[in-house]
């Protein structure tokens, strides 16, 4: 609900009301969370705007499916969805872990938090003489540790839904530690490269979304053992999932139609593409139901071209673009 808030986001988030405990007194917040927020209430922001890219990137990569990542104003945000454990229930755990784990590493290396920095820890690892370690690289470890204890804590460890939600929330953290990247630097005279420096960082969150979203079309559908305390899968032909897979527990409905117990909008209304056979095809999009057509006449630049010096001038073009809907 953080990354809905204008408040968090554009960091206007009551600094002169009082001191830290105030302004970590949410009432969502659980006490782990208040007590992790009192430390540094500078991670509000920061938590905000990881919440917010998960949102984000969530309804970028199911912009073609029936189910769309929607969001209302409460603060359970994706609504009844997240208590049907289906595997978009798992998808939202993992995107939302990701991202504001993403945004605590960045955060640490900007200097925007006090708790943390750049990771010290990494210039003790062997390069083999390759390069040498410099910059400011990512620390991952305390990413990781904040986001399990901020996001871990609301959840009831000893069931079955809480168990599937703190696995997602694991795999959506290795999504961000699997996808480290080296960044380096040439120094030496006339652009030579006699001194490699090089420094590690979080990779572009848009291919950790796409690489989610295809552990998502994978995701494992799995029973609890309280017995053993582990997952399995339903179907004793399917593998076992690891800890970078996604789990459910529920296959999922339709979404063709509204439904008030998943919160589902359906798909009327939804634009779709007559000429695909693929999820965001007419066919499959609109279950069936069939599409209207409609003709849109677009204005926009066109034969643009530079003129010295400096200014670039444009023709503007119309043209009308065909677009499909859903009955």
């Amino acid at each position: 609900y953080l990354g809905l808030s204008p408040t968090y986001l554009n960091g206007r988030d009551r600094r002169d009301d009082g001191d830290a405990a105030h302004r970590c007194n949410i009432r969502y917040f659980t006490p782990e969370q208040k007590k992790l927020c009192i430390k540094d209430d500078d991670i509000l922001q920061v938590i905000a705007r990881g919440a917010r890219k998960g949102i984000q990137e969530c309804q970028y990569q199911f912009r073609t499916r029936r189910w769309n990542c929607p969001t209302k104003n409460s603060t359970d945000v994706f609504g009844k969805v997240l208590q049907i454990k289906t595997r978009e229930t798992a998808f939202i755990y993992a995107i939302q872990a990701a991202s504001v784990m993403h945004e605590v590493a960045r955060a640490c290396a900007k200097g925007e938090l006090k708790t943390c920095g750049c990771d010290s820890n990494i210039r003790n690892q062997k390069t083999d003489g390759e390069f040498e370690w410099g910059g400011c690289s990512h620390d991952i470890n305390h990413a990781n540790l904040f986001v399990s204890q901020f996001v871990d804590s609301t959840e009831i460890k000893v069931k079955a839904p809480g168990q599937m939600n703190l696995w997602n929330n694991e795999a959506g953290r290795l999504a961000i530690s699997g996808e480290m990247k080296l960044l380096c630097k040439c120094h030496g005279v006339s652009g030579s490269c006699s001194i490699k420096v090089c420094w590690r960082t979080t990779d572009n969150f848009r291919k950790v979304g796409k690489n989610l979203k295809e552990k998502f079309d994978g995701a494992s559908h799995v029973k609890y053992s309280k017995k053993k305390q582990k997952f399995k899968p339903r179907n004793k032909f399917q593998k076992l999932p690891d800890k970078t897979d996604l789990v459910y527990i529920k296959e999922s409905p339709d979404y063709c139609t509204p439904n008030h117990k998943t919160d589902s909008l359906g798909t009327k209304g939804r634009l779709c593409n007559s000429t695909s056979q693929g999820l965001d095809g007419c066919q499959l999009m609109c279950c069936g139901r069939g599409y209207y057509t409609t003709v849109k006449q677009v204005e926009e630049d066109c034969d643009c071209k530079f003129i010295w010096c400096c200014e670039v001038k444009c023709q503007r073009c119309k043209y009308k673009i065909q677009q499909n809907f859903c009955n």
